[in-house]
């Protein structure tokens, strides 16, 4: 079968490529992976699935407490009342443990799979299979005094977990004394004023200005540049004024601050716990690549995503190939106007390299082109071959999906200077392509750099396949905790935070509402495990 797909692939290089969008656009479009129908979902009786938990000691109740105790780090429901009634002494002990044994149940599955659903945003159930896996961890973390480290399991293992976690604590702490800074017109160098004072002590919460500033003090270069330096981090424009982006976010309150922290660290719950040895972030909202290998960060790339009107999407696949010196292969979208133009001046065929294929895969001349169907039954499509002005450029990663998105080199680096980077159609365009493309073929015999060099010194299409597929994660964070342990946040971009944040925001206040966080009224007799 993959000789099969390798055949077809080598056709469509050498050939007329497949329509797909600009970017998103390649001769692997027609190549996806099939989707099965699933079978309607069977959930777990948690109630059933808590009492199947024994072995619990008085010490087991009063650690799954003191974990519950915890759990708004996580930006989970508050628990502190069910945590009580489990160090209730004068509750009998058997009541205490079952309660016990379905909050903890129900807090490792919202760690291990989320609160809500990621397609639908509804509160998540857990399947049989799922409550069946969770049980058999927790009973085990039981019989040898571990639960603790059983919980910790269930977080997500992404880097940065912890670090919102502890962001959390600090935000939430921190909201009694949040400045404020009043709307008004942008603000910039020599402007002074109570707005002015406001701006400092904004940075300063944030930690970008020191405390030593005098109320009066004029916008002045040492607060241009704390300026600055925020609107690097949450990737504006740094222009070191106040202008009425950066007011906006700076102003984000800090209910909002919490709320965009809780939806962030559910994102990560519902992320796969199998990244794999060797796999690849993307973080759309951060313009930035991470190449991981044994749970080391081992490369960091810039990337462009596409612009608001095709925005990248989120998914995981795996990366089977790489494709050096790829040829592209117009959609329609892109191909109409340059077919416009290619009739008004034929000669733009040769000068941009571009080939003119019917629909039976035969090369055309562009003398040989049929204008009379134009906007009837148009039966050609436009490809380029490698070459200097293809704008797949050098090398293409290919992890096949049901969205023809991809990682690919750009014949417009000169962008990757900007500070916000939505440029392309909808694929991944990144920096230092040949360095990634190392590092993915790294161990493959015949496959060193030089090699990889002197192929793409060439034009001819080459497909490398690889020996270990690589999981590729593209994700749409606004919240990243970096190795450093700070935080930024993001310009959401694309505007998806507020449906996340919506939706959670109405599963947690859903949930705080219950008695006991779960439908249970204190005494131990269990209503109801809403999951």
């Amino acid at each position: 079968m993959k000789r099969f797909i390798f055949i077809c692939m080598m056709a469509m290089l050498l050939g007329p490529a497949a329509a797909a969008d600009e970017d998103m656009a390649s001769e692997a479009a027609d190549i996806s992976p099939v989707t099965a129908e699933r079978a309607p979902p069977r959930y777990a009786d948690m109630t059933a699935m808590a009492a199947r938990l024994s072995g619990w000691t008085p010490e087991a109740v009063a650690d799954v407490a003191g974990i519950l105790f915890e759990v708004p780090a996580d930006g989970l429901p508050n628990q502190d009342a069910l945590a009580e009634a489990l160090l209730d002494g004068a509750r009998p002990f058997d009541r205490r443990a079952g309660l016990a044994a379905q909050a903890l149940l129900r807090l490792a599955g919202w760690l291990e799979f989320g609160l809500i659903d990621q397609d639908t945003l509804e509160l998540r159930r857990l399947g049989e299979d799922e409550a069946a896996m969770l049980v058999r961890r927790l009973q085990a973390a039981l019989e040898t005094g571990r639960i603790r480290a059983a919980i910790d399991e269930s977080r997500p293992q992404v880097r940065d977990y912890d670090i919102l976690r502890a962001e959390m604590l600090r935000v939430l702490a921190l909201r009694p004394i949040w400045p404020h800074i009043d709307s008004g017109a942008s603000l910039g160098p020599g402007d002074a004023g109570v707005r002015v004072d406001q701006l400092r002590a904004r940075l300063s919460a944030e930690g970008l200005l020191s405390h030593d500033w005098r109320e009066g003090q004029a916008y002045d270069t040492r607060l241009a540049t704390a300026v600055r330096r925020y609107q690097g981090r949450v990737n504006l424009s740094p222009t070191g004024r106040l202008d009425q982006i950066t007011l906006r976010q700076l102003n984000i309150s800090p209910e909002q601050r919490i709320a965009q922290l809780r939806a962030n660290l559910e994102q990560r719950r519902w992320r796969t716990r199998q990244l794999g040895y060797r796999h690849i972030w993307v973080n759309l909202a951060d313009f930035r690549l991470e190449a991981w290998e044994d749970g080391q960060l081992a490369r960091e790339h810039q990337v462009m995503i596409g612009g608001q009107a095709s925005s990248t999407p989120e998914f995981s696949e795996e990366m089977q190939y790489i494709v050096l010196n790829p040829w592209w292969g117009l959609p329609s979208g892109s191909a109409r106007p340059r077919f416009q133009s290619i009739r008004r001046n034929p000669r733009i065929v040769n000068d941009r390299g571009f080939r003119i294929f019917d629909r039976s895969g035969q090369a055309v001349s562009v003398w040989e082109v049929d204008w009379s169907r134009w906007g009837r039954d148009w039966p050609y499509r436009l490809s380029q071959p490698p070459g200097p002005t293809n704008p797949m450029g050098e090398v293409k990663f290919i992890f096949p999906n049901r969205y023809n998105v991809y990682i690919h080199d750009t014949i417009e680096r000169d962008r990757f200077v900007r500070t916000r980077r939505d440029f392309s159609a909808g694929c991944i365009r990144v920096r230092d392509p040949l360095a990634l493309a190392s590092w993915v073929l790294e161990g493959q015999a015949d496959w060193s750099r030089d090699r990889i060099d002197a192929v793409v010194a060439g034009n001819t299409p080459t497909v490398v396949w690889l020996d270990r597929r690589i999981p590729v994660h593209i994700a749409y964070w606004t919240v990243v905790g970096d190795s450093d342990g700070q935080v930024r946040y993001l310009h959401d971009l694309y505007r998806r935070d507020g449906r996340v944040i919506d939706a959670y925001s109405s599963a947690f206040q859903r949930i705080s509402a219950e008695p006991a966080g779960f439908g249970s009224d204190l005494s131990g007799r269990v209503v109801s495990m809403r999951h």
